[in-house]
């Protein structure tokens, strides 16, 4: 069958001479249905931190089902893939990233990650399942269990890791519980906003993409599989290199004031400046994230930044003395002039509206005009060559 492997497959490797030949004892199935439980639990917790006021629907649990797609030959190599509900896959695929970090920090010492939806009861069932996985073992067996990919550092689990690990789990302190299955302080807040960044990775099979922003952190995603939107990720997909800057806009959840993931995407755009010092400077307000400014500052908005752009090539084209450029905590662009004798500014609004002013130092108060109109906006500026 060779070694290609469909995304989002799960690796479990049983070794030890009673899985010699990929032999799986039929009592070794419970290690696999514990993992799929913990898998289950987790995606409860991910649908109501996104749907906090909503009723759990009744199919939920049994549609996150996992099935074994092969079983390679040497121990028992088990390759597991989802039985793929597309009303749920979303939920799916978060909360298996949920449930093997919690998986890892059992059995490396970590703290374990919250999962502050659960009610008191769900949290201590899911403890539980995750506990016991590798129950069947026994000495000079383990389980090789790949959070990452099929081809990445494995976890051990055996009969030694197991004990430090249930120890781990079974720490109370290491669990936020709560009796309110939805604390508001932990919950996602979804907005709908724009992030600018480089879209780096693409899993078109899953509807997943990753955009790394200015701060260097990753922002994970879903987005509904059209011919339109595929083909703009396609185009825009890199490294972190070499990839265009892209401004996507949607439902944008974040978590503790913090991009958090896109729950579903509406756009996506190319953001484009002059090969310019000015170009470059946009560029690094167009990737200001939402709290740029000590958890203040709202983005730079796209007709700003264009306008802004606009702007500035009438001062290279005037051959003007360059002014400073900065970002304004309302989402614009402050373009200013000053020097000892007097300060001359237009502030780009976040609707592309221009407000000019211009104050000599003997002045007590200076002029001040708004306008929509460009060439106006251009007209203020070339003044100050003269």
């Amino acid at each position: 069958m060779g070694d290609k492997r469909k995304p989002g497959v799960k690796r479990v490797r049983l070794t030890g001479a009673r899985f010699d030949g990929g032999r799986l004892p039929v009592d070794s199935l419970v290690e696999l249905q514990k993992y799929q439980d913990v898998v289950r639990i987790a995606a409860v917790a991910e649908w109501r931190r996104e749907n906090p006021d909503m009723e759990l629907p009744s199919d939920l649990r049994n549609s996150v089902s996992l099935t074994i797609e092969r079983i390679d030959e040497g121990s028992a190599d088990v390759f597991l893939a989802f039985e793929q509900n597309q009303v749920y896959v979303h939920y799916q695929s978060e909360a298996q990233d949920a449930a093997d970090a919690i998986i890892v920090a059992a059995y490396s010492g970590a703290p374990i990650p919250e999962l502050p939806a659960l009610s008191l009861q769900e949290d201590s069932d899911f403890r539980e399942a995750v506990s016991q996985i590798g129950l069947t073992l026994g000495p000079s067996q383990s389980i090789e269990f790949y959070p990452d990919s099929p081809d990445a550092n494995p976890v051990s689990i055996t009969v030694e890791t197991r004990k430090l690990a249930v120890d781990q789990l079974s720490r109370i302190e290491d669990f936020l519980v709560h009796t309110d299955p939805v604390p508001a302080t932990n919950g996602l807040q979804a907005t709908e906003e724009s992030l600018v960044g480089r879209v780096t990775i693409l899993d078109a099979d899953d509807q997943k993409f990753t955009i790394v922003i200015a701060d260097g952190s990753q922002v994970h995603g879903w987005y509904r599989q059209t011919p339109e939107l595929l083909e703009d990720f396609r185009e825009v997909v890199n490294s972190t290199e070499v990839g265009p800057l892209t401004r996507i806009s949607g439902t944008l959840q974040s978590k503790g004031g913090k991009p958090f993931r896109f729950k579903e995407v509406s756009s996506i755009q190319r953001v484009q400046f002059d090969d310019t010092a000015w170009g470059a400077r946009l560029s690094e307000f167009a990737s200001l994230p939402p709290g740029w400014e000590d958890g203040g500052g709202e983005q730079i908005t796209s007709i700003a930044l264009d306008a802004s752009q606009m702007l500035l090539r009438a001062v290279d084209h005037a051959q003007i003395e360059r002014p400073g450029v900065f970002p304004t905590e309302e989402g614009g662009v402050l373009v200013e002039w000053a020097d000892p004798a007097r300060v001359r500014s237009v502030e780009v609004l976040p609707d592309a509206t221009f407000e000019l002013f211009s104050l000599l130092r003997t002045q007590s108060t200076g002029e001040h005009a708004v306008t929509k109109d460009l060439t106006v906006a251009i007209a203020f500026v070339e003044a100050e060559k003269a």
